[in-house]
């Protein structure tokens, strides 16, 4: 009888773990915990679960970091996994994450005019915060013309010839 259960025990099963690994579009570089994995779509499989650092980059498309969590099935908690390690048979725990990548945007005017509308809203809330404050200084932070660029304090101006300086 001894016999029987340790031989059952020998021929038992095992649990496969896998991480299956997508995006959208397809063909992205995957890294997991700064080992390359491969491209998408991959599989990749893993001994322990838990949180797992994850890194996708395609030429094109802004790269993507961050982490996945591979969660354990029921069947594969502490006490149940003996179980499922001696009945015979293969298991395979299956944990999925998908990507979406953004395009990179190239558009250089686009990029301008982004940048200058964030250099507004920034210019507005300074003007906002020192309404707040009372801070007369700091609200004649005003512009002529939007789209000039100030010259840094830390530039000094050359002086106009025939001027004093």
């Amino acid at each position: 009888m001894l016999m029987a259960v340790l031989m059952a025990a020998g021929l038992g099963g095992c649990v496969r773990r896998v991480i299956d690994i997508t995006s959208e579009p397809p063909g992205a570089r995957v890294w997991l915990n700064d080992h390359e994995a491969g491209r998408t779509p991959c599989s990749v499989e893993f001994t322990h679960y838990g949180r797992y650092d994850v890194r996708l980059r395609r030429e094109g498309y802004e790269p993507v970091a961050g982490w996945g969590d591979a969660d354990e099935p029921v069947w594969d908690f502490v006490g149940c996994d003996l179980v499922s390690e001696v009945i015979p048979g293969r298991f395979t725990s299956r944990v999925q994450w998908h990507f979406t990548l953004i395009p990179t945007d190239r558009d250089e005017a686009a990029l301008v005019q982004r940048a200058r509308a964030m250099r507004t809203g920034l210019d507005e809330r300074a003007a906002e915060f020192a309404a707040e404050r009372g801070d007369e200084e700091a609200k004649a932070v005003e512009r002529e013309d939007p789209a000039a660029v100030p010259v840094p304090g830390s530039v000094i101006q050359r002086s106009m010839p025939g001027s004093d300086g």
